[in-house]
Parts: C-alpha cells; sequence; structure tokens
C-alpha cells in the first residue's frame, strides 16, 4: 500500500523538479507528467512524479495529514510521559 502526500513544484530542470512536501525539499523525476510546471502540486511514488492534482484538493490533503502527524506527535508525548 502506497500514502502520497502531495508535493509542491518549486523548481523544474529538464526532467528533474524539487518539490516540498511538508517543509521538506526533494528532488523527483517528471517524466511521467510532462506538462508541469513550478506551482503544481504532484503526487509522487517511489522518487517520480506520478499525477498532477488539482490545488485545492492538495491542501486540504495536506491538512489532513498535518493533522494526523501532529496527533502522532501528541501520542508520542502522552506515551513518553507515562514511561517518566
Amino acid at each position: 500500500m502506497c500514502l502520497a502526500i502531495p508535493a509542491s513544484v518549486k523548481k523544474i530542470e529538464g526532467y528533474i523538479a524539487e518539490v516540498e512536501t511538508l517543509g521538506i525539499l526533494k528532488k523527483v523525476d517528471v517524466t511521467l507528467v510532462p506538462e508541469v510546471k513550478c506551482g503544481d502540486f504532484v503526487i509522487v511514488h517511489a522518487g517520480f512524479a506520478i499525477q498532477i492534482i488539482d490545488k485545492d484538493e492538495a491542501l486540504i490533503a495536506r491538512g489532513y495529514w498535518k493533522e494526523y502527524m501532529d496527533s502522532v506527535d501528541d501520542f508520542k508525548e502522552e506515551i513518553k510521559g507515562k514511561q517518566g
């Protein structure tokens, strides 16, 4: 199973794009989405941008991911408090 977080395209050089996901920058291959442009949102799998997605959908999905990650952080702190 693959869980994908939408990434924002920041820079494109040839078939390599720099994308940002929740504050993390990485380089991905955009061969599969040749029409991609800076500012687009893409789904990345195994180092490849595989689909361009709507900005509104991307921002909603990012919000859900942020909520999830915050709840995981809260849970870790709760466990740490019970052990300490």
